[in-house]
């Protein structure tokens, strides 16, 4: 990859940025708001309330980020990335996609209607209680899906500098090296 043209810098402007959001709100949600909302709020079922939208909006992000990453990474590995690192770059967009689509659509629904028709608060129900194990178990799910999809968006960033590094590498033309000086024979 050479950005020799405008089309390529902007490209690779939003492949940046996409990675931007991929993995800053991922992180600032996992490592800042999510434990410090069960931390400072009396009850689990509060900041759950408050954590399921901000976790959605997170997915949306994440979302459209890899939405970016998958078009950006195809124009930027379209010639002369090796085979394995132009797979890779097209690939994990597509699984990190997948990863927050499954939170966000199939994981976050179920457990906000698991709160909303537990007796009382998932707090206060016994740890053998039906409500509370199915809730376990999606938030599990959601938790893996959330780490794989950080995963993800951290191995694109290896492979965009990765990709970075090989194009600034690549070997300049022949025409473009300034002229050999010629030796002086003085025998």
């Amino acid at each position: 990859m050479r950005p020799s043209s405008r089309a390529d810098s902007a490209v690779l402007f939003l492949h940046l940025a996409a990675l931007a959001l991929a993995i800053g709100p991922a992180v600032f949600f996992g490592a800042v708001v999510a434990p410090a909302l069960f931390r400072v709020l009396p009850t689990r079922d509060l900041a759950a309330a408050v954590v399921s939208p901000v976790l959605s909006a997170t997915c949306l992000l994440a979302e459209a980020a890899f939405g970016v990453l998958f078009a950006t990474s195809w124009w930027l590995a379209r010639e002369g990335v090796p085979r394995l690192t132009r797979s890779l770059l097209t690939r994990l967009p597509v699984a990190g996609f997948f990863a927050a689509l499954v939170i966000h659509e199939l994981l976050i629904p179920p457990i906000d209607r698991i709160r909303q028709q537990a007796p009382g608060l998932i707090d206060n129900l016994p740890a053998a209680d039906p409500s509370r194990l199915l809730l376990d178990r999606y938030h599990r799910l959601a938790t893996g899906f959330f780490g794989a999809l950080l995963v993800t968006a951290l191995a694109m960033l290896v492979l965009t500098a990765r990709l970075l590094s090989v194009a600034r590498e690549a070997p300049v033309p022949a025409a473009s090296r300034p002229p050999v000086p010629k030796l002086l024979d003085l025998s």
